[in-house]
């Protein structure tokens, strides 16, 4: 019995170690979305500013 407790628990360890893997890989995209969307954000007020002076 000790021995299927033992395996029961690795395999818990391995699929919250793979899910950690998964929730890492998706928090480093959605980092890499949100640095994206800044850069766009400062251009289009850079734009929106310019326009707004030639007024």
């Amino acid at each position: 019995m000790h021995s299927s407790k033992f395996i029961e628990t690795e395999s818990v360890k391995a699929s919250d170690a793979k899910r950690l893997r998964e929730l890492q890989s998706e928090n480093d995209l959605l980092k890499l979305l949100y640095t994206d969307l800044l850069a766009k954000t400062v251009v289009i007020r850079g734009g929106l500013a310019r326009g707004m002076r030639d007024c």
